[in-house]
């Protein structure tokens, strides 16, 4: 029974001097020789406000008021704070002498990165002792392959996890600067160590959008480089997943994205649609070596069509220089049109183009600026809903009795037009637009402010011209080989266009007529085929139809 007695007093005054080691041990006095370490490690200055041995329940120490500076270029104000940093180590180990960090745990933390005016990022020089602040713009947030990654894969730390906290997104480079907001930050990493493949976790609502976001799989496996042979992830947007796979190597990467649905509705940023609109299959291949980013390969299903492109693009700049290829086949351009505009004209029809494009910077002002290209695009088998282009001809010509059925749509087999596009305006040329009715050639100007200034020449049917001519002598001098030529002006804008006649041109053809019946009569006289009062005849007929009287 003594025996007893004295192991359970023995018991209780060995927990008692454990639990009693926190209180006992400062490790505070310590600070002046791990915190220079952590400072080089991270090329920042480092503030504790109170360190503790912790027991229960893990072994190890936790931080209180752990707080990283910002890179003195930034500013004075803290790059994270937190309100602790735990660290626990296992127990095992630990009684042979080896020091294996089990957990490490940041509660509540407020981190804050900065773009500055010159497009710099803060994060641009963690981790890069004696490396000054560079003067051009950041290509990623760990441009280093001694970042606080390769650190915690050094310590060897089974898992690492944030409950709670804010990462704040400042960009002061825009024109208008703009801040974006991770909020309700949750992060777990598991397996950190050399060799090993971590897996991830990251949940947070991005604001101003209100948007939950999640990141879930494996990288790795990690070595002491920021090389990475596999990232194997998905992600969450609101209600659309994403799958992405790649690879790193120095400051090269490729990387491979899918998505089986996106509706535009779902996305972060507003798009200039009149209406949602679901985009599928989306498959991109790209790869960015320093600060060139390559876009090998984009492919996605939109409007029952196919739309393939690549491209390329420099950073650096406030207006990056750019490349790129578009072709699209298959397209139902009536819904496309409606979701991007209500308008009252409208075009349907089965639509493919293909284009070839350069520029600099993505704001409308840079686009107008800088934006070039050619390209083709045929339309098949659609209809003009809201204008008849032969009624709008032809009703300028009513003082001579003409009138047509004011269907309002013109039916067609085929809209075809190269595209030539500069300094905001998009040229169209060689415009053919076959219909049941007419053939119309042409081109002109549409900009990008909608504007349009367009001609187009309407040859009509011969039925059709017949008709026409019939009830007007003017525009039966018009005709040349049974047939009648229309010449269309379509000014105004995409949302109000407004037709006309080209004066200009329907004259000059009216003088090639009389010009032609002239020659034929003074042919007729010198031949002695034709009387002078036939002559005379003919002439009064004349001038009483260009009168119309």
């Amino acid at each position: 029974m003594k025996i007893l007695i004295g192991l359970g007093v023995l018991v209780i005054i060995v927990t008692a001097a454990i639990f009693s080691l926190p209180f006992l041990v400062d490790l505070n006095k310590y600070q002046d020789q791990y915190k220079p370490l952590l400072e080089e490690a991270l090329n920042r200055k480092v503030q504790m406000q109170d360190i503790r041995l912790t027991i229960w329940p893990r072994i190890g120490a936790r931080v209180a008021g752990f707080v990283v500076l910002d890179d003195p270029a930034f500013g004075a104000t803290p790059f994270t704070s937190l309100t602790s940093l735990e660290i626990g180590v296992k127990l095992g180990p630990l009684l042979s002498g080896k020091v294996e960090v089990e957990e490490i745990t940041l509660r509540d933390p407020v981190i804050t990165v900065i773009k500055n005016k010159s497009g710099v990022l803060n994060v641009s020089t963690i981790g890069r002792t004696g490396v000054q602040t560079p003067e051009v713009p950041s290509r990623a947030p760990i441009p280093s392959t001694d970042g606080p990654l390769k650190i915690l894969a050094l310590l060897a730390v089974d898992r690492v996890s944030i409950a709670g906290g804010k990462l704040t997104y400042r960009d002061l480079s825009a024109a208008k600067p703009t801040e974006y907001v991770l909020q309700d930050m949750e992060l777990l990493l598991q397996s950190v160590r050399l060799g090993q493949t971590p897996s991830l976790h990251v949940a947070t609502l991005v604001q101003p959008f209100n948007m939950p976001v999640t990141v879930d799989g494996t990288f790795g496996p990690l070595k002491e480089t920021a090389d990475i042979d596999a990232i194997n992830l998905r992600l969450g947007l609101g209600k659309t997943a994403f799958t992405i796979t790649g690879k790193t190597a120095g400051q090269n990467a490729t990387v491979n994205m899918s998505s089986p649905l996106i509706n535009t509705a779902n996305l972060p940023m507003a798009l200039p649609l009149n209406k949602p609109v679901d985009i599928t299959d989306l498959k991109i291949t790209a790869e960015v070596k320093g600060q060139e980013a390559k876009l090998n390969s984009l492919s996605f299903q939109l409007f029952d069509g196919q739309v393939k492109g690549q491209g390329k693009l420099i950073a650096g700049s406030d207006a990056p220089p750019f490349t790129g290829t578009v072709i699209i086949q298959g397209l139902q351009l009536g819904p496309a049109l409606d979701a991007v505009a209500a308008t009252p004209v409208s075009i349907s029809g089965t639509a493919g183009a293909d284009l070839a494009l350069q520029g600099r910077g993505f704001s409308m002002p840079d686009l107008t600026k800088a934006l070039e290209g050619t390209g083709h695009v045929a339309v098949k088998d659609g209809k003009i809903e809201g204008v008849n282009l032969l009624q709008e001809a032809v009703s300028i010509l009513n003082v001579a009795g003409i009138s047509l059925d004011n269907a309002k749509a013109t039916a067609f087999s085929t809209i075809e037009a190269d595209l030539a596009i500069k300094q905001g305006n998009i040229n169209v040329q060689r415009l053919l637009m076959d219909s049941h009715d007419f053939q119309a050639t042409g081109g002109g100007i549409i900009g990008f402010d909608q504007t349009l200034n367009l001609t187009m020449n309407l040859n009509l049917s011969q039925d059709l011209s017949q008709k026409i001519a019939s009830a007007s002598p003017v525009a039966k001098l018009a005709m040349k080989e049974g047939r009648l030529s229309l010449p269309l002006i379509i000014a105004g804008t995409v949302q109000a266009p407004s037709y006309g006649l080209d004066m200009k041109g329907m004259t000059g053809k009216v003088q090639e007529q009389v010009q032609k019946r002239v020659e034929e009569a003074v042919s007729g006289l010198l031949k002695g085929t034709t009387r002078p009062q036939d002559l005379k005849q003919q002439g009064q007929d004349l001038l009483k139809g260009l009168l119309g009287r």
